[in-house]
């Protein structure tokens, strides 16, 4: 049976989330019961609670003899988030499809592209530009889960999009400088070129279709952003 969470206790997850997702709260962190209750000035009983809760959802562990700390992610948390995303993305396309785009989720598909397309196109590359692609790219993905309108469906992919912890709650990396590791222009046109690929296939109404090529573009996001890491890692 699942436990009931009071709301003081899920206040408190909401604070101790916010902080790892920004970073405050690094990997391997200890998070000890009684400074942690008299930093926050609540009692150690929610405290407690909240803890057991950021251990469900997979931000913490938990050690014996130990306590709660914050997890670390591998490569291997980081590819199999993405192949996760692939298939609940994909889905979500094909609820949207099956849903119907309306004029006015058109229009906004539309603007999004042609947001993306000056970003990608016109100046010189640099760490804002990622930063703007980055964003303008989450709000394409989000659209579609938005359209998709099933809930249980979107909170597994917010969830999964933020784990591992090399995004914030934002889903931006915690140092924008690596942002242009991660988003460099020749991929994010491809990336872009993807996009185009896919809006049509929604336009079309080709529901098994754009499941397919949002899956496909996700996958390849895992394995560009899975290799930059290692490059990076590797000095490469």
């Amino acid at each position: 049976m699942s436990k009931t969470f009071s709301t003081r206790a899920l206040s408190i997850a909401d604070t101790l989330r916010s902080r790892i997702y920004e970073g405050g709260l690094p990997p391997d962190t200890h998070l000890m019961e009684v400074p942690l209750a008299a930093e926050l000035g609540v009692s150690r009983t929610p405290l407690r609670d909240a803890l057991a809760r950021l251990a469900d959802e997979g931000l913490l562990a938990y050690l014996p003899n130990r306590g709660y700390v914050v997890r670390r992610f591998q490569f291997k948390d980081v590819y199999d988030a993405y192949t996760l995303r692939a298939n609940l993305e994909g889905f979500a396309c094909r609820l949207a499809c099956q849903n119907g785009f309306d004029a006015s989720a058109m229009t906004r598909l539309d603007s999004v592209l042609a947001k993306q397309q000056e970003v990608l196109y016109t100046g010189v590359w640099s760490v804002e530009r990622a930063l703007a692609w980055h964003d303008l790219n989450l709000k394409f993905h989000s659209l579609f889960l938005e359209i998709a309108g099933n809930h249980w469906l979107s909170e597994a992919a917010l969830r999964v999009r933020r784990l591992p912890l090399i995004f914030d709650r934002e889903g931006r990396p915690h140092n924008h400088g690596e942002l242009q590791l991660l988003y460099q222009r020749e991929h994010s046109r491809e990336a872009y070129s993807e996009h185009l690929r896919l809006a049509a296939a929604v336009k079309h109404g080709e529901a098994s279709r754009a499941e397919g090529l949002m899956a496909e573009h996700i996958l390849h996001n895992r394995d560009v952003l899975n290799q930059r890491f290692k490059q990076e890692n590797e000095g490469g």
